[in-house]
């Protein structure tokens, strides 16, 4: 090993050390004010944050209810003609 090469291996390794040094000092600061602004909440926000899932989720039920039907068709189509090309029968 050339001794250019060492300095470029040695140069590569403190650069990402350096990156790793910024990005957990980056991930302590953004966790130390993620800390700071759970402090500040308060009952009401849990509250509102459980109706939005809450909404969310009937949204889904809602789509998955509604679109069942033309999924299944389409996936038993889908099923049909895949057989068919392979040649299997049913």
């Amino acid at each position: 090993m050339e001794f250019d090469d060492m300095i470029k291996i040695g140069n590569a390794i403190a650069y990402l050390h350096c990156r790793a040094s910024n990005l957990q000092h980056d991930a302590k600061v953004y966790l130390r004010g993620m800390n700071e602004r759970m402090k500040g909440e308060d009952g009401a926000t849990t509250v509102e944050y459980a109706l939005l899932i809450a909404v969310i989720v009937i949204g889904i039920i809602a789509a998955a209810t509604y679109m069942f039907d033309p999924l299944k068709e389409f996936f038993q189509e889908v099923v049909k003609k895949v057989k068919d090309t392979a040649g299997l029968k049913k």
